[in-house]
Parts: C-alpha cells; sequence; structure tokens
C-alpha cells in the first residue's frame, strides 16, 4: 500500500479494511462493540462490527447504516499521522483531527488494541512493523 494518504475514497476504506482485518482483537470487551470510523478529505467510512462474537467490516453506504456503539470522526491527512501512531489520542483531539461520539469511558478501553491498529497501519502503508 502507498505511504501517504489516499486521495480517493475507495482506496482509504479498501485500506482501513485491510487493517482493521490484520488488527482485530478477538477479547470479549472488543468483540461486543459496533465502532465507525468516519473520515472526511477524502470521505470514507469504516464500520468494525464485533457485536455478534466475530469481527466483520462494512465500509462506505453499508457502514453508514445502522446503530454504533462509538463513531470515531477523523479529518483530513493528519489522521494518517494518527493511524501510524505519529499523533496521539490527546493531541489529535485537541487538534481538530479526532473527535468521538459515544462514551469516552467506553474509548478509553479500546486504547490498548490502537497500537495494534497503528502497528498494522504502520506496515500497510510503508512496509515496516
Amino acid at each position: 500500500m502507498s505511504s501517504s494518504w489516499p486521495a480517493a475514497s475507495d482506496l482509504l476504506e479498501e485500506q482501513l479494511t485491510q487493517v482493521f482485518l490484520q488488527a482485530a482483537d478477538p477479547t470479549p470487551a472488543q468483540a461486543r462493540l459496533r465502532l465507525r470510523f468516519i473520515h472526511s478529505a477524502p470521505d470514507a467510512c469504516v464500520l468494525v462490527d464485533g457485536s455478534h462474537g466475530e469481527v466483520t467490516l462494512s465500509r462506505g453506504e453499508a457502514a453508514r447504516r445502522g446503530p454504533a456503539d462509538l463513531t470515531f470522526h477523523l479529518s483530513g491527512p493528519r489522521a494518517h499521522d494518527f493511524w501510524r501512531g505519529d499523533l496521539n489520542p490527546v493531541a489529535a483531539m485537541t487538534g481538530g483531527v479526532l473527535s468521538i461520539e459515544g462514551p469516552l469511558l467506553r474509548a478509553l478501553t479500546l486504547a490498548p488494541g490502537l497500537r495494534r491498529v497503528q502497528a498494522a497501519y504502520r506496515a500497510a502503508t510503508d512496509g515496516t512493523p
């Protein structure tokens, strides 16, 4: 995959889908949640649904429909820095790159899995673990 932020929505959705599949967390705390990731610039949406005990993913309009326990809004190419782990969640939130809909305490329980997702994203975007 590319080492830069995709310019097209479908490319970003495909990239994130592959990353989430690779980094899927099978633990019960993660497996009960529906997590929606909505990006702007480019517009993209991916839903990671673990509510039935296994992770399923949808993207595009299918990901925008239905309920989500948490929705993460990420904007612009700086989201690439967030996914790579070069921009921590607090800096991303205060800098306007990341906002969260839903219970913040529930979002905090996802922090350990974020490292795994960021490692998968880095590997997918530049070939290094």
